[in-house]
C-alpha cells in the first residue's frame, strides 16, 4: 500500500471540513496554507522508489487501487501537484486580509483535492469526472460578498460545457484505442478536446468570463480559478498525451494549439483597448500572457515544450501580485474601476497593479521577457510576422494599463485607507520578482523532465 500517496490525496479533504467553520477567523488562511505546503513537503521529502508499469512507463511508488480504479503518481504528476499546492498556499496567505475572500480556503482545498484525484486516476475517462467536478466547485469561490454573480454565472456555463466535452472526448479516445484504424473516433476526440480547451481557457469568443471574474468577483478567488484551470489543463493534456500517444501525432494537433495561443494573445490585446477597469485589463493581461505557453507547446519539440512550462511557471508571481492588488483596490474603493484610488492615496496598491501588469506582459527586465524573447527567436526563421506580433502585442495592453493610471473619476463613496498588509506584501512581491530574475537561468533546468514527458522516445 502506497501510504504517502494516500496522504497526498487525503490531506485536502481532511483539511477542508476543519477550515470551513474557521473561515471567518484569522486562523483559516494559515491552516489552509499549512495543509497545502504539507502536501508539497510530502511530495518531495518522502523517498518515492520508481515502479515500472511497462517498458516505457514508470511511477513513483506502486499504484494504489481504490474502489477498483488505479491511482498512480509519475514524475510529471509530482511537478503538477507541487505547482498547484505551492501556488495555492501563496494565494491562501494573500487572501488573509480580505473578508470577501474567505470562501476560498475550504473550497480551494476541496477543488484542489478533486483535481489531484482526477489527474492521478486511470482510466482517464473516470479522471475527467473528478477534473470536471473541481472546475464546477470553483464557482463557489467566485461569489464574493455582493459581487461576481454575472462573471461566476458565465464561468459556470463554460465549465459545465467544457466538462461535458472532456468526458465525451475521453469516451471517444477510449473507443479509438479499442478500434484502431478507424479515423472517426480520433477525429471526435480531437474536436471535443479543442472545444473543451476553448471553453476552459477563455479563448475568444468564449473569453468574457475571465475579465469579468477579475472585474466584479473576489479577485484572489478568480486568480485561484484561472490558475487551476490553465495550469491544470496543461498537465491534464500531458496526461492525455501519455495515455493516448497517438493524440499529439494527429496532423492538426500543433495547428490547433498554435491557433489557441494566437487567439488568446491577439484578441485579448485588441479587446483590452475598448475596456476600462483594473480588473478587466488584468483579466485580459492574464489571457494574453497565458497564450504564449500554448503557442510554445504547439511547436511539438522539446525546447518548445520546455519553454511552454517555463512560461507558465513565471506567471505565478505576477498573478499573485495582481490578485492581491485588485483585492486591496476593491477594499479601498469598493470597485476596480480606474481613477478611484490615486498614487498618493494607495502607493503600494497602484505600484503592485502596475508592476504585476508589466510582469504579466513580459516587459523587460521582468523574468517573463526571457521566455517571450526565446519564443520570438524560435518563430523568427519560419514565421517572421508572428514573431514580430509576439513582441508588439504586449504594447497594446501596456497602453491600456497606462490609460487606467491616468484616469480620474469622482468618488461616490468614502475611500477606505490602504490595507496595512499591502506594504509588507509589496516588499515581498518585488523581492520575489528580483529573486526570480536572478535565479531564472537555473530554475528552467528541473522543467526539462516535463518536456521529455510530453515526447515519447523509442
Amino acid at each position: 500500500m502506497n501510504i504517502p500517496l494516500l496522504l497526498v490525496l487525503a490531506i485536502p479533504f481532511l483539511a477542508a471540513p476543519l477550515v470551513y467553520p474557521l473561515r471567518r477567523t484569522p486562523l483559516a488562511a494559515p491552516l489552509a496554507a499549512g495543509a497545502a505546503l504539507g502536501i508539497v513537503a510530502l511530495l518531495w521529502a518522502v523517498p518515492w522508489p520508481p515502479a515500472a508499469l511497462s517498458a516505457d512507463s514508470s511511477t513513483l511508488g506502486p499504484p494504489v487501487v481504490l474502489l477498483g480504479r488505479s491511482l498512480r503518481l509519475t514524475a510529471t504528476d509530482r511537478w503538477a501537484l507541487s505547482t498547484l499546492w505551492g501556488s495555492a498556499a501563496l494565494l491562501f496567505l494573500s487572501a488573509w486580509p480580505f473578508r470577501f475572500e474567505r470562501r476560498l480556503y475550504p473550497i480551494g482545498l476541496a477543488a484542489g483535492g478533486l483535481w489531484a484525484l482526477g489527474l492521478l486516476t486511470r482510466p482517464i475517462s473516470l479522471g475527467a469526472f473528478f477534473i470536471g467536478a473541481a472546475a464546477l466547485l470553483l464557482t463557489l469561490t467566485l461569489l464574493g460578498e455582493g459581487h461576481g454573480m454575472e462573471g461566476a454565472a458565465q464561468y459556470l456555463i463554460a465549465a459545465s460545457l467544457g466538462f461535458l466535452a472532456w468526458t465525451t472526448a475521453a469516451w471517444a479516445a477510449e473507443q479509438a484505442a479499442l478500434n484502431p484504424g478507424q479515423p472517426l473516433w480520433p477525429t471526435i476526440a480531437f474536436t471535443l478536446i479543442g472545444a473543451a480547451m476553448v471553453l476552459w481557457l477563455g479563448v475568444w469568443p468564449a473569453h468574457r468570463w475571465v475579465p469579468m471574474l477579475f472585474a466584479e468577483g473576489a479577485p484572489i478567488g478568480a486568480a485561484f480559478t484561472v490558475l487551476l484551470i490553465h495550469y491544470g489543463t496543461w498537465f491534464w493534456l500531458a496526461a492525455w498525451a501519455q495515455e493516448f500517444p497517438w493524440l499529439p501525432r494527429l496532423p492538426g494537433w500543433g495547428i490547433v494549439l498554435q491557433a489557441l495561443g494566437m487567439l488568446m494573445m491577439g484578441s485579448s490585446a485588441l479587446l483590452a483597448l475598448a475596456e476600462r477597469g483594473w480588473g478587466t485589463i488584468g483579466g485580459y493581461s492574464w489571457l494574453a500572457s497565458s497564450g504564449l505557453a500554448w503557442l510554445a507547446l504547439s511547436l511539438g519539440t522539446e525546447p518548445g515544450i520546455h519553454l511552454s512550462a517555463w512560461a507558465l511557471w513565471v506567471r505565478v508571481v505576477p498573478l499573485l501580485g495582481m490578485a492581491f492588488a485588485l483585492a486591496a483596490y476593491r477594499r479601498m474603493a469598493g470597485t476596480t474601476e480606474p481613477g478611484r484610488v490615486s498614487m498618493a492615496q494607495g502607493p503600494w496598491v497602484i505600484g503592485l497593479l502596475l508592476g504585476s501588469g508589466l510582469a504579466m506582459l513580459d516587459a523587460p527586465p521582468f523574468p517573463g521577457f526571457a521566455a517571450r524573447w526565446a519564443m520570438t527567436r524560435l518563430l523568427l526563421p519560419a514565421h517572421p510576422l508572428l514573431a514580430l506580433g509576439l513582441i508588439g502585442l504586449p504594447g497594446l495592453l501596456g497602453w491600456a494599463l497606462l490609460r487606467n493610471l491616468l484616469a480620474r473619476e469622482p468618488l461616490d463613496r468614502p475611500l477606505r485607507p490602504m490595507p496595512r498588509a499591502a506594504i509588507g506584501f509589496g516588499i515581498a512581491w518585488w523581492t520575489a520578482e528580483l529573486l526570480l530574475l536572478l535565479a531564472a537561468p537555473w530554475l528552467g533546468i528541473p522543467l526539462q523532465s516535463l518536456a521529455r514527458a510530453w515526447i515519447r522516445t523509442p
